[in-house]
């Protein structure tokens, strides 16, 4: 690096010398370097914003992301439990139906005894029969 010296330490002839440069107006590919310049000064501050603004929208969009993944594990956890309780109630349905086909075949074999005890039963005079025969019995016997 070479060093520049402060203004104050520059001789006369040096500051006339320097001043005379630029009292000049500057040639025309000199003003199209400077113009140059310029606008890739003017692109790299807005190229800086634009990555400014393009980083803020990564991070909005990597936030809204881990939302997103932390929302589908909830429904998906959701979503099994609703399958385990489908699959819970089903279970109890068929218990249900289970049971209630259960009682009907008691209540069936039920009917199906008191008509045969009804059929079994018998008639007064047929009671009054078999008495009588007892008696025929135990009268002979003795």
């Amino acid at each position: 690096m070479s060093q520049v010296p402060s203004q104050g330490a520059m001789v006369k002839g040096q500051r006339s010398k320097i001043k005379d440069e630029s009292d000049p107006t500057p040639k025309p590919e000199v003003r199209n370097i400077i113009a140059a310049c310029a606008a890739a000064v003017d692109e790299l501050a807005a190229s800086r914003e634009l990555v400014d603004a393009l980083e803020k929208e990564n991070e909005a969009l990597r936030s809204r992301l881990e939302t997103e993944k932390q929302l589908t594990e909830l429904l998906t956890e959701l979503n099994n439990t609703r399958k385990s309780e489908a699959d819970a109630l089903r279970a109890a349905v068929t218990a249900k139906s289970d049971a209630l086909d259960a009682k009907d075949a008691v209540i069936a074999s039920q009917d199906k005894l008191i008509k045969a005890l009804e059929k079994k039963k018998s008639s007064p005079w047929r009671r009054l029969g078999d008495v009588l025969i007892g008696a025929a019995v135990i009268a002979v016997m003795k």
